[in-house]
């Protein structure tokens, strides 16, 4: 078959894709030279294992498909690719002959792989196509791996490589040059709804098939702009959601519910007025998936009275405001930026610390510190308050030695001084520093904190895009809601209220340049945390005993 033969025929199951499967067809075919490697990259759910590998079978090549997520070493990877090379060529039985179906280095695979097309008994294999299905998210991959992979078509002549990403690649990133990249951008608006529309009208019991044919498509459309557009959400997501909110829309017309205003029959606006509330509530609800409907669960009584079931008890909203997961542990993050001394983020936040502890014993420990000064302290002040007539217990006997002192404190916490004066020149807050005042502080440390403190770190963050562009943005975002705000501005934010979330008074500051300052209360913050799971507790200063 052509390669424009083979477009056509896969955009019929799968249309908006006929681009990429002829410049498929024409790089793979059998009567031509294929490259020794082919980058297939795009974000996920754009059809590139799918039209891959239907171009493949349809081109009748001999290939086979690894997805290295499934992998869990690299060493496991090499292995699944040797032994999917024999499956595919019909030689699993025989996997003794090659390396007893162990390989544990990129040059011992270069060799079981030539030595399995080379020796195929039945026919000579003139094109072997190697898949490798999101080779970016193999765990444990040395920074090599995907060079020396793309380095295999050259070794053995009959292998082309194709190496599907689901993220963009760099330049350069396979140190060759000539290595041919075909993109899957994400669907556009009109090719999603296309695509949705191919599949066909769901079917409604009691609507006639016109008039189903006739709404669907203003359906689906209003779906996407309300629903799936702003969420950017994939082809499989904007199917479900039309197969489940479609019986719905046009339930007046299945029922036969009369239309409004006298007319005879529905229209999309009507159906639109009267479904209203669909796209806001129960169009949101309906997307989250249950185990158990809220319809099956049972609604005992107890003496007449009504009890609620548990999910209603679970679901029931909180009274504070509450944020997505990443501007809550941005948040989290500044907090702990603003009350935590900079002194002490080797101790609270640094994995290379000196001390032998780990991080959460030497959090610990040095709370138990904090506790013990602030009773010294407290013991302190009440000997200076009695009568110097009247003999203390410091007085007798042996000198006790005491493991903390004075100067520990202002050696550990000591910061610049807390006298501060207003930008404008005027009279400022004046007082003692302590650690539960919230402190300015760059954005650079709050990068470094919000890596410390992150509760599912990633897998391999050296082959993760950058987060500090994200984090910035999501910052812009706290600061239009006056969560965080710039420390020029916290003498104007300490005099704004923000309802339930509460407002630190705290003092203002003449630092100004690149630092920010927190805006909220700790209490606010701490339960925000919980939900995500971040105990501010246990990276706060003197947070618990």
């Amino acid at each position: 078959m052509l390669p424009s033969e083979i477009s056509q025929t896969l955009s019929l199951q799968w249309p908006c894709r006929e681009v990429q499967a002829r410049q498929l067809a024409s790089l793979l075919a059998p009567s031509t030279s294929s490259p020794p490697t082919i980058v297939v990259h795009g974000i996920s759910s754009t059809c590139k294992s799918t039209i891959v590998t239907n171009v493949l079978s349809a081109l009748e090549v001999p290939h086979a498909v690894v997805r290295s997520p499934e992998c869990i070493t690299g060493r496991h990877l090499l292995t699944k690719i040797l032994w999917a090379t024999l499956g595919a060529l019909g030689r699993r039985d025989e996997w003794e002959k090659f390396g007893k179906g162990r390989c544990e280095h990129v040059s011992t695979l270069a060799v079981l792989l030539g030595e399995c097309l080379a020796s195929t008994p039945s026919k000579h294999i003139e094109k072997f196509v190697l898949v490798l299905d999101g080779i970016d998210k193999q765990r444990e991959a040395p920074p090599t791996l995907l060079s020396a992979l793309a380095r295999l078509g050259e070794v053995i002549p009959s292998l082309s490589i194709i190496l599907i990403l689901s993220s963009n690649p760099r330049p350069m990133f396979l140190q060759a040059i000539g290595v041919p990249h075909i993109n899957f951008p994400p669907y556009t608006r009109r090719e999603a709804i296309a695509i949705i529309l191919n599949a066909g009208v769901p079917a409604v019991l009691g609507l006639p098939v016109e008039t189903s044919s006739q709404l669907y498509n203003h359906f689906v459309s209003a779906v996407y702009d309300s629903l799936v557009g702003p969420t950017a959400s994939s082809i499989p997501v904007f199917k479900s959601i039309c197969e489940k909110l479609w019986p719905q829309f046009v339930s007046p017309i299945s029922t036969g519910e009369t239309p409004p205003g006298g007319n005879q029959e529905w229209d999309f606006s009507r159906l639109l007025v009267k479904n209203r509330s669909l796209f806001r509530q129960q169009g949101e609800s309906a997307l989250v998936h249950h185990i158990v409907t809220e319809e099956a669960l049972p609604n005992p009584t107890i003496n007449g009275i009504s009890r609620p079931s548990s999910i209603s008890a679970v679901s029931a909203p909180s009274p504070l405001p509450s944020l997505p997961y990443f501007p809550t542990l941005i948040l989290t993050s500044a907090y702990l930026a603003s009350h935590t001394p900079q002194r002490l983020d080797t101790i609270f936040f640094s994995k290379f610390s000196s001390s032998s502890l780990s991080a959460r014993n030497k959090r610990a420990h040095h709370r138990r510190r904090l506790k013990l000064l602030s009773q010294a302290q407290a013991e302190d002040s009440r000997e200076l308050s009695q009568d110097p007539s009247t003999p203390s217990k410091r007085g007798k006997g042996k000198r006790t030695k005491t493991r903390i002192t004075k100067s520990t404190l202002e050696s550990a916490f000591a910061t610049s001084s807390a006298t501060t004066s207003a930008a404008g020149g005027g009279s400022g807050i004046t007082g003692p520093s302590t650690i539960l005042t919230a402190r300015p502080f760059p954005l650079e440390r709050l990068i470094a904190i919000y890596h410390a403190i992150d509760p599912n770190p990633p897998a391999n963050p050296i082959r993760v895009t950058a987060i500090s562009d994200a984090i910035y943005a999501e910052l812009a975002t706290l600061r239009r809601l006056r969560l965080v705000v710039p420390a020029a501005g916290r003498a104007s934010g300490s005099r704004m209220g923000l309802g339930s979330a509460g407002v630190n008074s705290g003092n203002t500051t003449a630092d100004v340049g690149e630092k920010w300052c927190v805006n909220v209360s700790g209490d606010w913050i701490g339960e925000m945390a919980k939900g995500i799971g971040v105990e501010v507790g246990e990276w706060l200063a003197g947070g618990l005993d």
